[in-house]
């Protein structure tokens, strides 16, 4: 049998596990997942912290290409003006022409259509050309059209008829391109 101290002692030690039980359930381990969760916090901050230093870095990179970028908007704004510009183009074509030593002796402009873009709208404006000039100037004539003038131009067919001497009729068919605003 025990003794009533002894009792007391156990009973003591019984209640002081108890207490401390208790304590840890519903005190320390809120804590303890309080501040596990304060911890996860902290490193998806860190982790965002990483990410918007890269992009930081990315923005200051591109800022230094500012000029290079502007140049390029310029360029893609040239290539789809915000109107048809029919004289503007009628002019790009004869330039081209004289650039390239033929001669653009016709000019049919047809009715824009909508064309659907990934990213938008675009008007297309059928035009027919007919072209004379000496053979080998046609190819760079044509050139100049898709990728030296500034206006955004797809041509669709060529129909090459040769004529007396050196000289070559050529009827081109194209699209020219420009936006719409929005």
């Amino acid at each position: 049998m025990l003794r009533a101290d002894r009792l007391w002692l156990v009973g003591g030690i019984a209640l002081s596990a108890a207490i401390l039980a208790v304590g840890w359930f519903f005190v320390i381990s809120d804590r303890y997942d309080e501040s596990e969760s304060l911890r996860d916090s902290a490193d998806s901050v860190g982790q965002q912290v990483v990410v918007q230093r890269q992009r930081l870095n990315q923005m200051r990179k591109d800022d230094e290409r500012l000029a290079e970028f502007k140049a390029t908007l310029e360029a893609n704004r040239a290539a789809l003006p915000e109107s048809d510009s029919v004289s503007a183009l009628l002019r790009e074509l004869q330039t081209a022409g004289e650039l390239t030593g033929v001669s653009v002796s016709g000019v049919s402009v047809g009715t824009a259509v909508d064309v659907a873009t990934g990213k938008g709208t675009v008007q297309s404006l059928p035009v027919g050309l007919t072209v004379v000039g000496p053979t080998a100037k046609i190819n760079p004539f044509l050139d100049q059209l898709q990728k030296v003038q500034p206006r955004a131009v797809l041509i669709t067919s060529v129909n090459v008829a040769t004529a007396a001497g050196d000289k070559t009729n050529v009827t081109i068919n194209l699209q020219a391109f420009y936006a719409v605003p929005e």
